[in-house]
Formats: C-alpha cells, sequence, structure tokens
C-alpha cells in the first residue's frame, strides 16, 4: 500500500508545485504591474511638479505664436492652451495676424472656430510657442509676464526675470513637443486637439519629407492620426498642400506677410518671407512681383533688408528661389550661398529646397556676423 501511495505522491507534488508555480507567476506579474503603475504615477506627478513651483498664477494665460502665424504655431497654441486647462489653468489659444489657407483648411478640418486675435500683450500672463523671439511675438511682450516657452527654433531675444517652464528641442514641429508634454503629464489630447496638431506637424515636416524629421515626430504623428480619425495622412496633407499653394483674393503684400519672420543680429534686422508654387513660371512671377514690393515692406516693416524663398517640393522636384530686397541682401546671399546657387538675374536658386529655420537664418546670422556694420 506504500509504495502504491508513493506513486501518487508525486505526480501529486508536480501538480501543487505547477499551481504554486503558476499561482507565483501571476502574483509576481500583478506585483510587477502594481510597481509599474506607481512608478508611472511617480513620474507624472514629477513631470507635473514644474507647474507647482511657479505657484498661484492669477488671470488668464494666453497662448500665442508668431506673427503671420502657420500651421504649427496656430495648432500648438491651441494644443498647449488645452493642456494648461486639463492641468487647471485659465488658459486662451490666441493668434497675431489672420491664418494662411493651409491653416484654415486644418480648422475647418477639426471644426474649430478662428482664434481671437491678441492685438497688445501689455500686462498679461503669456505663454510662448513655436517662437521666441521679440520681434516676432506680440506687441507689448516685454510688459508681459511670461510663464512658459515652447519652441523647436534657437534661443531668440525673449528675456525674463521670472522663473518659466521653457522647453526648447530640436524635433520638426512644436506641436511634437508639446505632445511629448501631454505624454509626460499622463494626458491625452482630445479629437479636436489632435487634429489640429497633426496637422501642424505634417505642415512643418512636409508629410515627414523635410531633414529635421525626427522618430518623436514621427510617432506624435502616428498616434495624433489616431485619436483624430486620419487613416490617410497622405490625403490629407496633400489637401493641405493645395490650400497652401492658393494664393486666391491676396495682394501681393498679403501673400508676402502669410508666413513671414523677422531676425536681429548685432542691431541689423532682417525679414524672411516665405511662399510655395507649383512651378518653375510660377516662382518666376512670384520673385518678380516680391522684388517690385520690397521698398514699400521694407518701409512699413522697419528692416534693413529682407529675403523672400519660394519653394517647389512635390514629386521629385525640390527647388528654392531665394529673393533679395536689393544690392545689401544679394551680397549677403552671395556669401551665404553663391558657391552652390544659379544667379538668374532676380533669383538665387537653390535645388534641393532648403529650410528658412534650418540652412537659411543660420547662414545668413553668420554672414552678418562675420561682416559687422562699420
Amino acid at each position: 500500500m506504500l509504495r502504491k501511495r508513493n506513486r501518487w505522491i508525486i505526480p501529486a507534488l508536480v501538480i501543487v508545485l505547477a499551481a504554486v508555480g503558476v499561482g507565483g507567476y501571476f502574483a509576481g506579474e500583478s506585483a510587477a504591474a502594481s510597481r509599474y503603475q506607481t512608478q508611472r504615477e511617480k513620474e507624472i506627478l514629477l513631470n507635473r511638479s514644474e507647474w507647482d513651483a511657479l505657484g498661484e498664477i492669477e488671470g488668464t494665460i494666453y497662448v500665442t505664436g508668431h506673427k503671420s502665424p502657420d500651421s504649427d504655431t496656430v495648432g500648438s497654441a491651441i494644443a498647449y492652451a488645452a493642456l494648461l486647462r486639463a492641468l487647471g489653468y485659465d488658459a486662451q489659444a490666441v493668434v497675431l495676424g489672420s491664418v494662411n489657407h493651409e491653416t484654415q483648411y486644418i480648422l475647418d478640418a477639426a471644426k474649430l472656430d478662428a482664434l481671437p486675435l491678441l492685438e497688445d500683450a501689455s500686462g498679461c500672463n503669456m505663454a510662448l510657442v513655436d517662437h521666441s523671439e521679440y520681434l516676432q511675438s506680440a506687441d507689448g511682450l516685454k510688459d508681459a509676464h511670461i510663464i512658459s516657452i515652447i519652441d523647436h527654433h534657437g534661443d531668440g531675444t525673449v528675456q525674463t526675470g521670472n522663473q518659466l517652464i521653457y522647453d526648447a528641442r530640436p524635433l520638426g514641429a512644436t506641436a511634437t513637443i508639446i505632445w511629448l508634454r501631454y505624454r509626460d503629464a499622463g494626458l491625452s489630447p482630445d479629437q479636436q486637439t489632435a487634429l489640429v496638431m497633426m496637422g501642424a506637424i505634417l505642415s512643418d515636416t512636409k508629410n515627414l519629407q523635410s531633414d529635421a524629421t525626427t522618430f518623436a515626430d514621427r510617432e506624435a504623428l502616428r498616434e495624433l492620426s489616431g485619436i483624430a480619425g486620419i487613416s490617410d495622412t497622405d490625403a490629407f496633407y496633400s489637401e493641405m498642400y493645395k490650400a497652401l499653394l492658393s494664393y486666391e483674393g491676396m495682394t501681393d503684400e498679403e501673400i508676402y506677410f502669410s508666413d513671414y519672420k523677422e531676425y536681429e543680429v548685432d542691431g541689423r534686422k532682417f525679414g524672411i518671407a516665405c511662399m510655395k508654387v507649383y512651378d518653375e513660371e510660377g516662382a518666376k512671377d512670384l520673385a518678380g512681383r516680391m522684388k517690385a514690393l520690397f521698398p514699400s515692406v521694407l518701409a512699413s516693416a522697419g528692416m534693413e533688408m529682407a529675403f523672400v524663398k519660394i519653394g517647389i517640393s512635390h514629386d521629385d522636384l525640390s527647388v528654392a528661389y531665394l529673393v533679395p530686397s536689393d544690392d545689401a541682401a544679394a551680397e549677403v546671399l552671395e556669401a551665404a550661398f553663391g558657391e552652390t546657387a544659379v544667379f538668374d538675374g532676380t533669383s538665387y536658386m537653390l535645388s534641393p529646397n532648403v529650410s528658412r529655420k534650418t540652412v537659411m537664418v543660420p547662414a545668413i546670422t553668420d554672414v552678418l556676423k562675420a561682416n559687422p556694420p562699420e
């Protein structure tokens, strides 16, 4: 009998040990999941603590991008204001001028109304997105309370003696940085906000084709398009691009200022306007019109010199036409791009197309710094 019972003891022990092992396994998994959840909650609290450190903020926080607002500046302002509201702040996205046709297409797709215009930032709580230059920002900014700057450009001229949240990263779009900040805070944007963020990333990365595109931009687009309910981002970008190429109903001056930024290097101020066309004929026509417009826009903007970049980017065609405002501006372009550009009498032509942010501004800045005014 003893032997017979022994025959069943070993299998029984195996079954018991197996059960204990499986139970221990699931218990271990549960504990690990609990630890992960606790760690995640800790990370969220750590990331949100920067706002606690700023203390009480009285009144509305106005979130704005740069003048001549584009899709990234508008989408980022909407997204960051929504994030601040989710964190318990009174925040309002605003613009500093009229939006272009591409941005309007995105707003219409998201079923969002036009943002209110902020005419004077004096005395206001301000959060800046997609810029950190006084020349590009709201009037009265030097008399405002700057709470935060979220940007993907170089550090600009905006300064404050107060503590602030400053987040500048070399990503393809400011909207991508804000997407990361949503994740850090343990939050997700709603459908409308996700759509304008998606449009912002598509615009600034040229449908993920620009040299500035990063892994973060691709992941942000993938997640945001899912939230937005847009399954074909290529088709969405195609419609955006068609809208961007349309200058219907706009004067030459409105076209010039539709995507325009100002800069200052050692006291010398210059502006760069960007435009897009479909073909060489359109580029040369627009270049001639902008050349004739320069005297009036230089006077109205108070710039020493200016440049227009007219880009063609579709299929396998990628060309930039750089138009200088005068002889001094032409000398700057010659020094910056003379070895690679072809001058046609009006424009310096570069292939492939170049970025204002990553190519033109650094190159022009280097030339001006190397040749200071006498």
